[in-house]
């Protein structure tokens, strides 16, 4: 797979292409990656960024955030109005005249409750490893274990799921240290950006902005739809990540640096 190309090479070629279908992910790319997920939020100068690309209706058709979070939770952490927000990989959408929740969501909900009840349980006492019920989907981060428990963690983590996936209830997906639990469904980030593009733009040029494995289907579906995908990855792992993204960006300060550079796209 060809390695992509840096922003600086995309973004000329942006002008005249307008309106523009602006997505990005929040975890590592509006946000820096931080030890617990909780602490999490927008790097200095994306809020006022992503304010000024709401309003700049000339040229970006709507602006908005795919992320693994909760759709509370991002919306929340984000706070802009105007924005389109999606949670739990797209499985909830809301904003910009959308309002959307696939229908495996309802079902989902008391069963990721019992199932992270379960893991709570059986990862107590191992260091850093952490639960998260987002409702819809459930998330075991483990960035703050030692190396050497681990491997233990995705042990229990595959007890805990493997019935309900050999089941066809559910699927298992990995993130940057962190085992994922979904509904057995085929919906993902690129299937909710091109349901978002479809409804709100379908003439626009999509842009999606993400950095991790979960976000390669987004970067597929915006590049399948003739527009680009873009990987936040240093470029230390450039030749050890295969990405589908055409092009790339170093780090979420060159994130907020693209994001400055389309506040002022000619229309």
């Amino acid at each position: 797979m060809p390695l992509p190309r840096p922003w600086a090479d995309l973004f000329p070629q942006l002008a005249g292409r307008t309106p523009l279908l602006l997505l990005l992910d929040f975890d590592g790319t509006l946000s820096d990656i931080v030890a617990r997920p909780e602490d999490a939020v927008l790097r200095a100068g994306n809020a006022a960024l992503l304010q000024a690309l709401a309003q700049r209706t000339d040229a970006i058709a709507a602006a908005g955030v795919i992320s693994g979070r909760a759709l509370d939770d991002v919306s929340r952490r984000v706070g802009i109005p105007g924005l389109v927000y999606a949670g739990n990989h797209g499985l909830e959408i809301a904003g910009a005249g959308i309002r959307y929740r696939h229908p495996a969501a309802a079902a989902a909900v008391p069963l990721m409750a019992q199932t992270a009840a379960r893991l709570t349980t059986a990862l107590d006492g191992i260091p850093g490893a952490l639960v998260e019920n987002k409702g819809i989907t459930l998330t075991v981060h483990y960035r703050q274990t030692p190396a050497e428990h681990r491997r233990r963690v995705a042990a229990i983590f595959d007890d805990a799921v493997r019935p309900l996936v050999d089941a066809g209830r559910c699927r298992i997906t990995a993130a940057k240290a962190a085992l994922e639990l979904r509904p057995a469904v085929d919906w993902h980030k690129g299937r909710a950006l091109q349901l978002i593009h479809a409804q709100i733009a379908p003439a626009a040029f999509p842009i999606y902005m993400g950095d991790d494995a979960t976000d390669e289907d987004a970067f597929r579906a915006a590049q399948d739809a003739g527009g680009a995908g873009v990987c936040v990855i240093p470029p230390a792992e450039l030749r050890r990540r295969a990405t589908a993204a055409g092009w790339r960006l170093e780090s979420p300060a060159a994130v907020t640096a693209a994001l400055s550079d389309l506040v002022t796209i000619p229309a």
